[in-house]
């Protein structure tokens, strides 16, 4: 009954106040979400690619910055922002563009690593066969070796966002109106209904989430990331367990001709 009764405030829980007031409620998650992944993923990327210089002075500002902000909890970069930035710039700034500041820096350290590995993961040879071709080494970079490191990074940029787009509930620590300090105000009014508050709460990070890996598996197997029996969930990949379940036949290897090549190897 308390379920139901809350449910006549769920645009509350998905808009805030609006058009009362400002936005807020769980489509302001979104919007910090998609703010912070794409304005950062401009100087991750630069930092990523950037770190892969044996120029001493190009990198190592890069690392210390990655490292840094890694090894810092989230919260603590939003406090620095909400409180430093002003203290700064001598003026102030608004607590919503202070939340997103600090996602978009905590976020840049993150995808900076990404596309570090996702370009390490290219094997060398791509870029000397696109050299021996007459390519310059920036279409070489745009045209052969971006492609693929793309296609390795997307799951784990899609990871990533599902994890930030959580993370943008840590955000009401300084007043933002989001999901999470909507259920909060909701359930300082009505102490009673507090269970029911913090169960939309939940309900309303499970569906974008959900809706997200969804649309993840579905952008992975459009672009070919991997083949179609391992974007299954229910799946089993037998070949890579320590005691498989029965013998792997390889592609191409009939029967008899995996049985000699067992007896050999033994």
């Amino acid at each position: 009954m308390h379920l139901i009764e809350q449910l006549s405030n769920i645009n509350f829980y998905l808009f805030g106040s609006w058009p009362k007031g400002d936005i807020g409620g769980l489509f302001l998650n979104i919007i910090m979400a998609l703010l912070a992944i794409g304005i950062s993923f401009i100087f991750g990327a630069l930092m990523g690619y950037s770190r892969l210089s044996c120029r001493i002075y190009v990198k190592y500002p890069c690392i210390a910055f990655i490292e840094i902000i890694r090894s810092t909890p989230l919260i603590m970069i939003i406090f620095w922002f909400y409180f430093f930035l002003p203290y700064l710039f001598g003026g102030s700034i608004t607590i919503f563009w202070s939340a997103v500041i600090s996602l978009c820096v905590y976020a840049a350290a993150y995808q900076a690593e990404i596309v570090r590995a996702g370009i390490i993961a290219v094997p060398k040879g791509q870029m000397e066969a696109a050299l021996s071709t007459g390519m310059h080494r920036y279409h070489a970079m745009g045209h052969v070796i971006l492609p693929q490191a793309f296609k390795m990074m997307v799951p784990s940029f899609v990871s990533f966002f599902v994890s930030l787009f959580k993370d943008t509930s840590v955000t009401y620590i300084i007043g933002v109106i989001e999901l999470t300090q909507t259920g909060i105000i909701v359930s300082q009014r009505q102490p009673d209904r507090i269970y029911t508050a913090y169960l939309i709460m939940a309900a309303g990070f499970w569906l974008v989430c959900f809706a997200m890996s969804h649309l993840a598996r579905r952008l992975e197997k459009k672009i070919g990331v991997f083949d179609l029996e391992s974007i299954r969930p229910e799946a089993c990949r037998d070949e890579f367990m320590l005691l498989p379940k029965e013998k792997i036949i390889g592609p191409g290897m009939d029967k008899e001709a995996y049985c000699d090549f067992t007896e050999r190897k033994q």
